[in-house]
């Protein structure tokens, strides 16, 4: 039910409904569009919606949809049953056409798999129209919609002594004419023209008895006539005598294929009532195109919650103005039924009303519409719309007592699966009054279990929200400092209306408005000046929020990935380490031998004074060489000085930890700096990482530690870049993206690049919003992780974080 008559003009419907229609091919889908209309049944506008979604996602994605000759024979079809009739070969090429037309769009959709497209391949016919009727069309008719010669053959025939007596006659009438000319009957420039529809010669009225024939016309001046020889003329009235043979086969002919026709009449009229139908449901897949409409999720239920909402028609209009619309995000619900708006006039209260009523009328009517992906719409059973002046000097209504009209009507007939929605609430008559009306009525609604959206500037019907279950405030924000609308809807507090602050923008007197600040309650000035203040705090804090949750992430990540950093270090320096044992054993077995080797000559030359000279020399020169090269190896290898080879007993300080002291952690290789000490907290310095922790759970670190330390500060140098390098890009790193709204092949563009980043950075957990809808961005994100090795798992977000519209990926 549908409240009042005139529901779609006050919201705009029949503008939609004008759109739709000039998107309609045929005159049925024209005349479906005009015949749509509000359902409160669930299963059929689960239906509607399916169908309208799926076609959607065919011609967006899919393509190569037919797209024309979608003529209605219908009316034809139904004249054709009676005996006798026939069609003329236009309508047959309509026929002929349209038939086609219509196999190819069942053979498009049966190409479908039924899983991804039940709606559609629910109203799929299993069958084709038959093909003989398109052969035997084409066995009558050529291209251009003319009858052929081999129609039959005894149109073949006629045509053919037609065309032999055309010629025959041009070629005597011209013999004619040349005798004319040469006896002086016709004029030497005289040629052969056309009157009512046959070949004359122009001859002088003088000359007319010299000629034997027909005259058929005579020139304005009387001088000249036109005659038909009389051998020509016999030869016309043949030919036309056929040619009355001619369109009497020709209807022959046409009467015989409806005859033939006329049984597969009735399966006809199905297959056109199909095609209608899939051109009405093209229809609105290209206008929820033209809309960005989607599906919302359905729930039989009166719910509304809906996401980024616009209005239709404001968005096109502002579009064409170059400017943008502000999303509304809008939700009714048992515990929050009644929302009341509030705010300063021109700030978009109207707008929120008539998007709210459009979008839930255009939904119920079988229609996408404009809201985000992972919204939620409910069926309401019954739709009040109360807005607009409509005082009546015929029926000596003022603008209030229409008012009342509605309102009554509505308090007598709403119940608890009704949607009302009423502008400017109490409004046209005393303020107090008004308001006492308003809240009285409003009492009753909530009472009712209604839901409804109404509009104020009344302070009773703000303060309601904290005294009755089921009724919340929201405010159209304002910019204060600007002090222009923002258009955005925040639902959980009343809105100023910023009356005396709009006054003095626009250069209002400020005498004037010093003497009605006077005049005004401080009570209500006090009011006022609250919400005002409260819109400023809000603004802060939310603010404060966002800087908060992203130094949050930005934070996680960068624990996670020093942590992944340091482990990775320490396995390094262990391998560095054993390396090094292993390269001190080599210089100490190739020493051993070196001495061996030189006492042994010392011995078979008897220690000769030069000789053990020269041994001598040449085992230093040998061992500064393997020295230099050990200490060569591991400075390229591991960047670490040759004094963390020969370890040393671990000799820690005595005295108390301060300022500056070298520490690690239990259990940790790892040496930082402290800082600053407050007490018994101490700040530590590891590396790039701060770290606040007590004291207690600090260890002095040895002094071969520190010099280990020291040495890895110098020879690392060279990796400060890189590791900066990555610290920039891990601190643009955003762990969530938000991909609604995208088409598939930028989606999926995003996505590939946002994945390689995630393991470039060594990131365990990422978040990815897509949005429920049709599930098309979750399908291709799902394919895409599939295919990546370095994805360990992924998963929906829990029900209360978004459900299956989120999805989780953890990296191995």
């Amino acid at each position: 039910m549908i409240y009042p008559d005139n529901f779609e003009a006050k919201t705009g419907f029949d503008r939609i409904r004008s759109m739709l229609m000039n998107l309609c091919y045929s005159p049925s889908a024209k005349e479906l569009t005009g015949k749509m209309a509000f359902s409160d049944d669930h299963g059929r506008i689960s239906m509607l919606l399916g169908q309208s979604a799926e076609m959607k996602y065919i011609l967006q994605f899919i393509g190569n949809f037919p797209s024309q000759d979608y003529y209605d024979l219908t009316d034809e079809l139904v004249r054709l049953k009676l005996p006798g009739t026939f069609a003329e070969p236009e309508t047959l090429s309509e026929l002929k056409l349209s038939l086609n037309t219509i196999t190819d769009i069942i053979r498009f959709l049966q190409k479908l798999e039924q899983p991804d497209y039940p709606f559609l391949t629910a109203l799929t016919p299993a069958g084709y129209p038959d093909p003989e009727i398109i052969r035997m069309i084409d066995s009558i008719i050529d291209d251009k919609s003319e009858i052929r010669d081999r129609a039959s053959d005894k149109l073949s025939g006629i045509r053919s002594n037609i065309q032999t007596r055309i010629k025959g006659a041009d070629r005597r009438i011209n013999q004619i004419l040349g005798t004319a000319r040469k006896e002086g009957v016709a004029a030497d420039d005289a040629e052969l023209t056309i009157r009512n529809g046959r070949m004359v010669i122009p001859v002088a009225a003088s000359n007319k008895r010299r000629l034997s024939g027909y005259i058929h016309d005579t020139s304005s001046t009387g001088q000249t006539v036109f005659i038909e020889p009389a051998e020509v003329f016999e030869i016309n009235n043949e030919i036309q005598n056929l040619r009355i043979e001619e369109k009497q086969e020709i209807i022959s002919i046409l009467i015989s294929f409806a005859n033939n026709l006329r049984p597969h009449i009735q399966e006809l009229l199905g297959y056109y009532s199909f095609l209608g139908e899939i051109d009405f449901i093209r229809a609105k897949a290209s206008l929820a195109i033209k809309l960005a409409a989607v599906k919302p999720r359905l729930t039989n239920a009166p719910v509304i919650r809906w996401q980024k909402s616009v209005h239709p028609i404001l968005k096109i209009n502002l579009t064409q103005q170059g400017k943008e619309i502000v999303p509304l995000d809008l939700e009714l619900n048992n515990e929050q039924r009644i929302l009341i708006i509030s705010g300063p006039n021109a700030g978009g209260k109207s707008v929120c009303l008539k998007t709210a009523g459009l979008l839930q009328y255009m939904l119920q009517c079988g229609l996408l519409i404009p809201v985000g992906e992972d919204s939620e719409s409910g069926v309401f059973g019954r739709v009040f719309l109360e807005i607009g002046d409509e005082q009546s000097l015929d029926n000596d209504l003022s603008t209030y007592s229409s008012h009342l009209i509605h309102i009554r009507y509505l308090l007598e007939n709403a119940g608890n699966d009704s949607l009302f929605l009423i502008d400017e609430f109490g409004a046209g008559t005393e303020p107090q009054l008004g308001g006492a009306m308003a809240e009285a009525s409003l009492e009753k609604l909530s009472a009712s279990g209604s839901f409804g959206i109404v509009t104020t500037h009344y302070t009773n019907l703000k303060l309601m929200a904290g005294k009755h279950a089921g009724i919340v405030n929201g405010a159209m924000l304002y910019d204060t400092r600007a002090m222009t609308p923002l258009f955005r809807l925040s639902i959980g507090k009343p809105g100023s209306s910023f009356a005396f602050e709009i006054a003095r923008k626009i250069g209002f007197p400020s005498d004037v408005l010093e003497s009605a600040t006077s005049k005004i309650s401080s009570t209500q000035l006090d009011f006022e000046k609250q919400l005002a203040q409260l819109e400023v705090d809000k603004k802060a804090i939310e603010q404060k929020t966002t800087d908060l949750r992203v130094a949050d992430e930005t934070l996680a990540s960068l624990v996670s990935r020093y942590e992944s950093l340091l482990g990775s270090l320490e396995s390094r320096k262990n391998e560095i380490l054993k390396e090094a044992r292993n390269k001190a054993r080599q210089i100490i077995d190739g020493s051993n031998r070196l001495v061996e080797n030189t006492i042994r000559s010392i011995k078979e030359n008897n220690a000769e004074k030069e000789v053990t000279r020269k041994l001598r020399e040449e085992l230093a020169e040998t061992g500064k060489e393997l020295l230099n090269e050990a200490e060569d190896d591991l400075l390229q290898e591991a960047a670490l000085p040759p004094a963390v080879i020969d370890p040393e007993p671990e000799i820690r300080p005595a005295a108390p930890l301060k300022q500056g002291s070298f520490v690690k952690m239990p259990g940790q290789d790892t040496i930082g700096k402290i800082e600053e000490i407050k007490g018994k907290q101490a700040t530590v310095l590891f590396g790039s990482l701060k770290i606040k922790t007590r004291t207690e759970g600090l260890i002095a670190a040895s002094h071969a530690e520190i010099r280990t330390w020291e040495a890895n500060q110098k020879f690392s140098k060279p990796s400060v870049s890189v590791f900066h390098q990555l610290n920039d890009k891990m601190a643009d790193f955003k762990m969530s993206i938000d991909i609604r709204g995208k088409k598939a092949e930028e989606a999926q563009e995003i996505i590939a690049r946002y994945i390689d980043q995630a393991i470039l950075l060594r990131v365990h957990e990422v978040r990815i919003l897509h949005g429920k809808g049709d599930g098309i961005l979750r399908s291709i994100l799902h394919s895409i992780l599939r295919d990546v090795p370095e994805v360990a798992r992924y998963e929906d977000e829990s029900l209360e974080r978004g459900g299956h519209g989120v999805t989780l990926v953890y990296f191995r």
